[in-house]
């Protein structure tokens, strides 16, 4: 019987020999961090992320470890979360085959889409196999089997979406091709057999196929899906069907973006997590309910008429069929200035109106004004930002709306490449017991520290105001926060 000891030890040298071995490549990031709440009897936040992608030849995978630890006592929501997650892949020139944890979206994401996004917390995967195959024409054909996780950060918590749907099975092909160097198609389809389906012939599936062309400056893209399920309860067919359409026109200097969507039941499951995000026109990432009952399209213009000149103007919107007290205007105009290298001036004016998207709230409209500048003199970086928030909001009960102004001011001094320096603020002149927890001040510093090229620190002391936030088309709400929050983000 060999000692566990000097098997670990036989272990630790083994995989120290194969990392040391010719063609062997191996580079990660993981990010640390630690939250104390100052207002929760010194609560504590744990968490850490690591993605570590190898490759030898053709064999390629990666691990992924992923941990949670909030304070005791574990109470509703939140409860610790442990995730292991590896990919095994064989993936020579022309073919991939694929075991484990991976990310798969096809067309605009219609049918199916799956993403990892730090900068929101939200990690949505699929975990079972997937091969890939190139060939010629430009054409790639995927075909994938596997179950779905939807991990979603909110009021200071971790969740897994689709906790109770876990056992889904997913199935789905792809296929994409342009014969012609300024045209494009492709075909999709993807079956969703769910745990609470009635029979096995009550599966959802997705049908869908993309169009695209250039010609000179201008491309265009149209994608068409249709869902076809079953009615809850009663069985009987389920139908729904959803398009999007761009078009992109770009000269020196020039450029003009335009979306047009449509989604009539479209979106699976109709509440909470969603196999399948179509895109939304509202710059901000604001959306109704995710491809269920949505239409509305969207506007995006630039210019720079002169070099040190840059013009931007965006224009959203999003209804819904048959409810004209659903939906979100949006719309922004933009301007920056360089005279120099070393000086940098931005103003922006964003327009919002929001009727039945938050829970508990009827209507609600922003004029929010921002200025910013930048200085760069010799090794320092000193940049103000500023923005006043003007706030009409409805409750719906019947009461006098609600008036507020939201000001934020931020001043950040750099030296070189290694330091960062923030003092800011944010304020409301009004006590909002639901959405602010009847607070009105945040003050806050934060410290950067580039510590190596691949090691930073940043220590954040403060509080920070929270609110509903929204990315992609995903929203969800930001509990107000006072404490210190550290971070290490390290690269290898």
């Amino acid at each position: 019987m060999i000692p566990r000891a000097v098997r670990l030890c036989f272990l630790v040298s083994a995989f120290v020999s194969l990392v040391s071995a010719a063609g062997l490549t191996v580079q990660g990031v993981n990010r640390a961090e630690f939250w104390a709440f100052f207002d929760s009897v010194y609560a504590t936040h744990t968490e850490d992320k690591m993605d570590m992608d190898l490759r030898y030849g053709d064999l390629n995978g990666t691990l992924g470890l992923f941990m949670y630890e909030p304070s005791r006592p574990w109470v509703g929501l939140q409860q610790p979360m442990r995730l292991f997650d590896y990919t095994v892949a064989y993936s020579p020139k022309q073919l991939e085959i694929l075991y484990g944890k991976f990310f798969q979206t096809f067309g605009k994401g219609l049918a199916l889409r799956t993403y990892s996004d730090d900068d929101f917390r939200h990690y949505k995967s699929m975990n079972g196999c997937r091969g890939t195959a190139h060939l010629p024409l430009s054409t790639e054909v995927v075909a994938l089997a596997g179950r779905l996780r939807d991990v979603f950060f909110q009021e200071n918590t971790y969740q897994v979406l689709n906790r109770t749907d876990t056992t889904d099975q997913v199935m789905g092909a792809d296929l994409s091709t342009q014969p012609l160097e300024w045209f494009g198609f492709g075909g999709r389809y993807v079956r969703v057999n769910g745990q609470n389906d009635p029979a096995p012939k009550a599966f959802t599936e997705f049908v869908g196929g993309n169009m695209s062309a250039a010609y000179g400056p201008v491309d265009v893209y149209g994608e068409l899906c249709q869902r076809l399920g079953t009615k809850p309860g009663i069985g009987g067919r389920d139908k729904g069907l959803g398009y999007y359409l761009s078009g992109t026109a770009a000269v020196s200097g020039y450029s003009l973006l335009a979306e047009y969507m449509d989604y009539d039941t479209l979106g699976y499951p109709a509440a909470g997590y969603h196999y399948n995000d179509p895109p939304t026109p509202i710059k901000s990432g604001v959306a109704i309910d995710r491809g269920v009952d949505e239409k509305g399209f969207g506007v995006t213009a630039t210019a720079t008429p002169t070099n040190p000149l840059y013009l931007e103007a965006d224009y959203g919107r999003l209804y819904r069929h048959k409810d004209n007290l659903t939906g979100v205007v949006e719309w922004e105009g933009k301007s920056r200035f360089s005279p120099g290298t070393d000086l940098t001036f931005e103003a922006k004016f964003n327009h919002m109106v929001q009727q039945n998207i938050e829970l508990h709230v009827a209507g609600r409209g922003t004029n929010k004004p921002t200025l910013q500048a930048n200085y760069l003199l010799g090794q320092s970086t000193i940049a103000l930002e500023a923005e006043y928030d003007f706030v009409t909001e409805d409750t719906g009960r019947m009461v006098v709306p609600w008036k507020y102004h939201e000001p934020a001011v931020s001043l950040s001094y750099g030296y070189g490449a290694a330091l960062l320096f923030t003092v800011g603020w944010q304020g409301v002149d009004m006590k909002l017991d639901r959405r602010y927890n009847g607070e009105q001040s945040w003050p806050m510093f934060e410290t950067v520290w580039s510590i190596t090229e691949r090691n930073v620190l940043r220590v954040r002391i403060g509080a920070e105001r929270g609110g509903y936030t929204c990315s992609g088309g995903v929203c969800r709400f930001e509990s107000p926060f006072k404490g210190v929050k550290a971070q290490l983000i390290s690269r290898f």
